[in-house]
């Protein structure tokens, strides 16, 4: 089903209208937004969209330069509000930019991405609250690179900061999907994509103080609702998986620091990431690091960073496994409260256990950005890139080799981003 521009028009305009016009009421308006054009020698993308520079089998992509449009509007408001104890309701509607038809037209990109109603102030707590719906998980990301590690996301309901000794609870029900990229048995349906439901309950333990700073502490479950399809599909196939993550964040000597340790197994390998939080057909094993933050040296220079990797064992002899790293730097330069100059480098690499060959990435952006405040920005930016391919991901754990691909550029862009 193709969204027409006038559906997202009276669909934002709505919105737009209803927070302007009942401003007097408690409704908060809230969201992100960023667009912009991108000027690239590959003509295929089209229509201003990114390179979308990454190494094949590596996760995320450094963002600088790299992204493209996107946006999400939502509208929350306290039904009822006394005694401490709060009733909301929200939503939230995104789009996001994808390769346009000549003339403008629009694609499908476009999705309520919240709907819920949050109790706050529940079993005689001024913290706890119980939601129920569509809500945005407390993800984990490394914002440098793109990328959310620790992303339960779906339907379901949940309680939030429940009070224990020393640290805050949450449990978390969620249902969503998994998907599988082999056809179904004969008599169904012989698209390529098919799907099948997953329970996904959370259970989460945070604001624990250690030595400098707090940790958080997650178990992650996951199993198939109806696996009878499944298994006439995948022989042997797993129906249960799980993750295991250790988070600390710290604030000391100038770093604002968040270290990360997971381990993942069964069809959990995937590892509740935002591009994916199972993976059904293809179970196995993995640990992964993720190290980023940001640097202060003084109030003119600072520099965030991150540093990844993640090591995947697949169970079936059939199945590929893999080895990724990714590292990269981001210096900035505060000229005034208006304009900042940012240089990004990033590296990424891809190793395949099946296939020779290494994949590599790299990428050196350098941005000018002006702003009022902190939001919005408005950059202009240069990027050189270059990646080297040698084996490709055609699914989660289904790697085939190609001839070495080689690739680079010179583009050129100006975005705006901002978030209320």
């Amino acid at each position: 089903m193709k969204f027409k521009p006038t559906k997202i028009a009276l669909a934002c305009g709505a919105m737009l209208f209803t927070s302007s016009a009942m401003a007097t009421s408690d409704i908060d308006f809230f969201g992100y937004m960023r667009a912009g054009a991108h000027v690239s020698p590959n003509s295929n993308n089209g229509n201003g969209h990114p390179d979308y520079i990454s190494a094949e089998g590596a996760a995320g992509k450094y963002r600088l330069g790299n992204e493209d449009d996107w946006m999400e509007f939502g509208l929350k408001s306290d039904l009822i509000s006394e005694n401490g104890q709060r009733g909301q309701i929200g939503i939230m509607i995104g789009s996001w930019h994808d390769v346009q038809e000549f003339g403008g037209g629009i694609s499908d990109s476009f999705d309520v991405m919240q709907v819920w109603g949050q109790l706050h102030g529940v079993f005689g707590s001024d913290v706890t609250s119980m939601w129920a719906g569509k809500l945005y998980p407390r993800s984990i990301a490394d914002d440098m690179l793109d990328y959310e590690y620790w992303d339960n996301y779906g339907r379901g309901f949940g309680l939030r900061d429940i009070e224990l000794p020393g640290m805050l609870m949450d449990v978390t029900y969620n249902y969503n999907n998994g998907e599988m990229t082999q056809s179904p048995p004969a008599g169904g349906d012989n698209d390529d994509r098919f799907i099948t439901a997953v329970h996904l309950p959370e259970l989460r333990v945070h604001g624990i103080d250690v030595p400098g700073g707090h940790l958080a502490l997650g178990v992650n479950l996951a199993s198939v609702v109806d696996d009878s399809v499944l298994k006439e599909i995948v022989t042997n196939a797993q129906t249960t998986g799980y993750m295991l993550t250790a988070s600390h964040r710290g604030n000391f000597a100038g770093f604002d620091n968040i270290l990360t340790l997971q381990y993942t197994d069964g069809i959990g390998v995937a590892g509740w990431s935002g591009t994916q939080i199972v993976n059904v057909e293809a179970p196995g094993s993995s640990v992964r690091l993720f190290n980023h933050g940001n640097y202060t040296f003084n109030d003119k220079w600072s520099a965030g960073y991150s540093i990844a990797f993640e090591d995947i064992d697949m169970d079936f002899d059939n199945k590929d496994g893999k080895e990724w790293f990714n590292a990269g730097i981001r210096p900035r330069y505060n000229w005034n409260t208006f304009t900042q100059t940012e240089l990004e480098l990033g590296y990424q690499q891809a190793k395949s256990k099946t296939y020779d060959g290494t994949n590599t990435s790299a990428k050196a952006t350098l941005s000018q950005k002006f702003h009022f405040g902190d939001v919005p920005h408005i950059r202009l930016y240069v990027t050189y890139a270059e990646k080297d391919t040698h084996w490709e991901e055609r699914s989660f754990g289904e790697h085939a080799s190609v001839s070495n691909d080689k690739f680079d550029s010179v583009s050129f862009g100006a975005q705006f981003e901002a978030w209320w």
